[in-house]
């Protein structure tokens, strides 16, 4: 029997819907590992079972590589497949400037007012204060106090074309709201308010500049409006800052795109022949590492290690030894330095790890377990230090109990052999001889007759021999019992009755 205690991976991408399970000596079973992602790249992962067999012999975790790859259902977007940072910037600007038509100032406001922001029965709505009116051209809405919003403000880049006319970056705005947003930047207001007005204000941020900010229904389309337009063109006087930037972030997950953005990047795209492509994929955001300046992600080791806490079979003597293999994991992409592994208890000791492990990679610490003295319980702490974060391992051992199991003279057996008890009927002790031919571990439990374990007389790692336990039934009430010896080669079960 495997026992697998901990099933885990290393990307949220990856799962699994059972966190356990057991394999039967001679069987298989099947693990679903469930992969979903909303982007279009290629994932590496690690498949971590943490296992044990009940009688001792497994050594190490079990450890698998996963790969998959996402796709974008529509294929106009085909070409994002796998870029990030600089490389996805660069193919988006060619996006949204190849076919790009240009409407003239005058013309795209008449679009914007009569068309793209007309929501039904001709009315207009100002971003900021959700103040509404009814118009049907532009002057008739300009009549009743609304202007074009720059959401890139216009004396950044000398009100040039095509970025003055450019409709994914205007909007209708009440005037009162226009003029005091002026061409302050985006942020969250936290003091000194000198405007509000439907949610919208202007005011100071946490480092006493003064910001503007949008309300709730706005924020996140004022934030795509931005990213647009600096991969559009490109970063204008450097408005975009990295304060400003960050709280757009912010703004961007708050109010997510819903069906009247995704509407007006439809009718946009009709007058102006190209689209923003952080309305239609708003998760492009999180693939560039910065809007405000040129920046690709550095690459990474990052480090995981299985199990978490090891522990070691049972040694039935002092000066006995056993190994395990802890496993190192770099799912990252650059390679991991692993500048030393060191226990904190001497009974616990470094045998060997790996100086680099590559990316997407593994390797394993071999990690000794000497127990100094019988019938003790070890604990310890393994510290991996390495490049990416330091790592603690717990560590447990235990040196068996030897009362109660006697070897009979120095004979060798040939083969594993359990005996019966004698005597039999007891009461309250009995003697149980088995044979072993070999080292390994070893186990001598008793069971009632409805199958429960009472007692573990034997649990441990024996060198060959003939063995003899004792067991002390005075707790117990009569009736039948069973005795089990289980070895990795053998396993035989007797009756034996206990008489008061």
């Amino acid at each position: 029997l495997i026992n697998v205690t901990a099933i885990r991976t290393t990307s949220p991408f990856f799962y699994t819907r059972v966190n356990t399970l057991n394999i039967a000596a001679s069987d298989c079973t099947a693990l679903w590992v469930i992969y979903s992602s909303y982007h279009n790249l290629t994932y590496r992962a690690f498949l971590l079972l943490d296992a044990k067999v009940p009688n001792g012999g497994l050594h190490y975790s079990l450890v698998y590589g996963l790969i998959a790859t996402s796709k974008y259902p529509d294929v106009q977007y085909a070409f994002t497949q796998g870029l990030s940072d600089e490389p996805l910037k660069a193919a988006l600007k060619t996006f949204t400037t190849t076919g790009y038509n240009s409407l003239g100032y005058n013309a795209a406001r008449d679009r914007m007012f009569e068309t793209v922001d007309d929501y039904g029965g001709d009315t207009i709505e100002c971003i900021y204060s959700g103040r509404k009116i009814y118009a049907t051209t532009r002057t008739q809405a300009q009549n009743q106090n609304f202007d074009t919003e720059h959401t890139w403000p216009q004396s950044f880049f000398n009100e040039n074309e095509p970025m003055k006319s450019d409709i994914h970056h205007l909007f209708p705005t009440y005037s009162p709201a226009n003029n005091a947003r002026s061409n302050y930047p985006f942020g969250f207001v936290v003091s000194n308010i000198t405007y509000q007005d439907g949610g919208s204000k202007l005011g100071r941020d946490i480092n006493n500049n003064i910001v503007f900010e949008p309300r709730d229904v706005q924020k996140g389309n004022s934030a795509r409006a931005i990213f647009y337009f600096v991969i559009r063109y490109q970063n204008w006087e450097n408005y975009l800052a990295l304060a400003q930037e960050t709280a757009l972030r912010q703004f961007h997950l708050m109010d997510t795109v819903n069906a009247r953005e995704r509407l007006r990047n439809d009718r946009v795209k009709q007058y102006q022949n190209n689209r923003n492509p952080f309305a239609d994929h708003p998760e492009l955001v999180e693939r560039i590492a910065a809007f405000y300046t040129t920046l690709n992600t550095p690459p990474k080791a990052e480090i995981t290690a299985s199990p978490y806490s090891v522990k070691f079979d049972t040694l039935a003597n002092a000066g006995d030894t056993v190994s395990y293999f802890v496993s190192i994991c770099n799912y990252g992409n650059t390679n991991l330095t692993v500048s030393s592994v060191t226990s904190n208890n001497p009974v616990f000791t470094v045998e060997s790890f790996p100086s680099t492990v590559s990316a997407n990679q593994f390797g394993y610490a071999r990690i000794k377990f000497t127990p100094a003295a019988l019938n003790t319980l070890y604990t310890g702490e393994l510290t991996i230090n390495n490049s990416d974060s330091t790592l603690k391992i717990a560590l447990n051992g235990i040196s068996g109990e030897v009362n109660g199991i006697t070897p009979v003279s120095g004979e060798l057996p040939r083969f594993y052999n359990l005996s019966q008890n004698y005597p039999n009927p007891f009461n309250p002790v009995t003697n149980i001889k088995f044979s072993v031919p070999e080292a390994g571990f070893v186990k001598l439990v008793i069971f009632d007759i409805m199958g429960r374990e009472v007692k573990t007389l034997v649990s441990e790692n024996l060198k060959p021999g003939v063995y003899l336990a004792d067991w002390d039934a005075s707790l117990a009430t009569s009736g039948v019992y069973f005795y089990k010896l289980i070895t990795g080669k053998f396993t035989e079960t007797k009756r034996m009755i206990l008489v008061k």
